[in-house]
């Protein structure tokens, strides 16, 4: 991974706090950013990258104790034009602004398979990918009022696999109904072959 000699922390840096951007090869980037989020940030930062055409390749992220988030993504700037080192991630992650409307209706989930635990659901989705995709699942699961604890997020050629570890908001562990609800949408996003 090569670091740009340019580079400044995208965001002041608090106790524990900050972001790096480093080049990872192709004009990739890798983004590893932590620090207190809350819940809809990863939607939020979705949906901003989306907006400036910057796909998300791949990622994970966990959070730690209360609200505080450890991210390490690897990002694709898809328009030349747009300058992904300057961009300040994490507080796109707090303040983003989604756009108006969601098209969920245009994803194209080839499978999936739901987890219900004492404490989460866990979803993993395979799919075929396109930009503005991970902001659009996360705005199913937003609906739902279930946020990532947990996510693992990877594109290889033209389909996504990606893993989410949802809760309600606070940490709750989501309800059967809630469950239930969310098995139903994604049924209807995958088309007839999960009817």
């Amino acid at each position: 991974m090569v670091e740009r000699g340019d580079e400044k922390p995208a965001t002041p840096a608090g106790a524990g706090e900050g972001c790096q951007v480093a080049e990872s090869g192709d004009g990739r980037l890798q983004v590893r950013m932590s620090g207190l989020l809350y819940a809809g940030w990863s939607s939020r930062l979705a949906a901003a990258l989306a907006t400036r055409r910057i796909n998300v390749v791949s990622g994970k992220g966990a959070r730690r104790a209360g609200n505080v988030w450890d991210v390490e993504l690897l990002v694709d700037p898809l328009d030349k034009t747009v300058d992904a080192w300057a961009l300040d991630y994490l507080r796109l992650a707090r303040d983003g602004k989604p756009p108006a409307e969601a098209q969920a209706a245009n994803l194209d989930l080839d499978h999936f398979t739901l987890t219900r635990t004492d404490d989460e659901l866990i979803v993993d989705i395979e799919a075929v990918d396109r930009l503005g995709f991970l902001d659009c699942i996360l705005r199913v699961f937003a609906f739902y009022s279930l946020f990532p604890r947990e996510l693992r997020i990877e594109t290889r050629g033209q389909k996504v696999r990606d893993q989410f570890r949802l809760q309600g908001i606070g940490g709750t562990a989501p309800s059967l109904q809630v469950c239930e609800a969310v098995g139903l949408k994604l049924r209807d996003l995958a088309g007839p072959q999960h009817q």
